[in-house]
């Protein structure tokens, strides 16, 4: 008969080695999350930088146009031309005072 032979131990080193293989692994799996992480903020910052500046363009486009319209509301109120208007376009004037009259209701006194 044969004797049994007595189970094959693991050689140290192969678990040492399988131990550091998992360590380096954890450790490249690590720097590529943090190495993505970066990337992700590092692309949202820029996408955020593109959305302020196109959001700038449309303020100074609209301080322009405010500017404008300010300019043209002043020149519309400009009581020259509301004179001019009035006699050109409406018939306005100065009143003649022969063309005043008195209206007061009937009986009452002079």
């Amino acid at each position: 008969m044969k004797e049994a032979m007595p189970p094959a131990l693991v050689d140290s080193d192969d678990g040492r080695r399988r131990l550091g293989m998992g360590l380096i692994g954890l450790v490249v799996l690590g720097l590529t999350a943090v190495a993505t992480a970066h990337v992700a903020v590092h692309a949202k910052r820029i996408e955020t930088a593109i959305a302020l500046g196109k959001e700038q363009n449309r303020l100074r486009e609209l301080s322009e146009k405010h500017r404008l319209l300010e300019i043209e509301m002043g020149m519309l109120k400009d009581p020259r031309r509301l004179t001019q208007l009035a006699k050109s376009e409406l018939g306005m004037g100065p009143v003649d005072p022969n063309n005043i009259r008195s209206i007061r209701p009937k009986g009452s006194p002079r």
